[in-house]
């Protein structure tokens, strides 16, 4: 095992503190439960996570990220996101407060806690996506804009990506294309990140995160 790998993932990673499962898009209906695994790969670590979620109501819901790295279980992390959803003619969205904790299941594990703060909408022809979060001595932003393009039980999203970081390891801002398509339970998310600014810190090359879930 890589101790030091595993832990420098899980201070870096956006997309382990900000999005949640499934692919910050579903379930939204009561009684809901969906997975997804992602693989994951920055900073030449690459690390693969198993999240669920489930909704006893489609605006309470508990979720859990668990990854692994080099062989490797790490910290588990528990979610509890809290939505309230409107509709406004056409548009639909959501505010969400999601409070975090991580427990010390991994070999070299260690207790810590944050929280998120987001909103989202969609339309026929656009998303969008803004979440603002807090996790230990880091804070940070990320942002999702783009295209919908519906279908008939399914459809396909192109968006763009720029997430910020900062924290007592370096600050960071990274930017890049975002596909998602889903077709009736089947969700697939893929991203590229290039890392266009950073500060106090050895961070390198582009992130890169592909993901498939399941919804129920």
């Amino acid at each position: 095992m890589k101790p030091f790998a595993l832990a420098a993932l899980l201070l870096t990673s956006a997309v382990a503190h900000a999005h949640q499962p499934v692919m910050d898009m579903a379930p939204r209906w009561d009684g809901g439960y969906g997975f997804q695994t992602r693989v994951e790969r920055f900073d030449d670590v690459t690390t693969t996570w198993l999240e669920g979620v489930y909704t006893w109501d489609r605006s309470v819901r508990a979720t859990f990220k668990l990854p692994y790295h080099d062989g490797d279980l790490g910290d588990l992390v528990l979610g509890v996101p809290l939505k309230r959803y409107f509709n406004q003619g056409a548009k639909t969205g959501n505010w969400s407060f999601t409070p975090q904790v991580q427990l010390p299941t991994g070999e070299d594990g260690e207790w810590d806690a944050g929280a998120s703060f987001s909103y989202s909408t969609e339309t026929s022809s656009f998303y969008q996506l803004y979440d603002l979060y807090t996790w230990g001595d880091r804070t940070g932003l990320d942002v999702n804009l783009g295209l919908a393009f519906p279908g008939r039980g399914s459809g396909l999203y192109t968006l763009w990506d720029v997430s910020l970081l900062a924290s007592d390891e370096g600050d960071r801002v990274q930017t890049g294309p975002v596909f998602v398509y889903f077709r009736k339970n089947v969700i697939f998310r893929a991203e590229y990140k290039h890392l266009v600014y950073e500060r106090n810190s050895d961070w390198d090359g582009g992130f890169v995160n592909v993901g498939l879930g399941f919804v129920f």
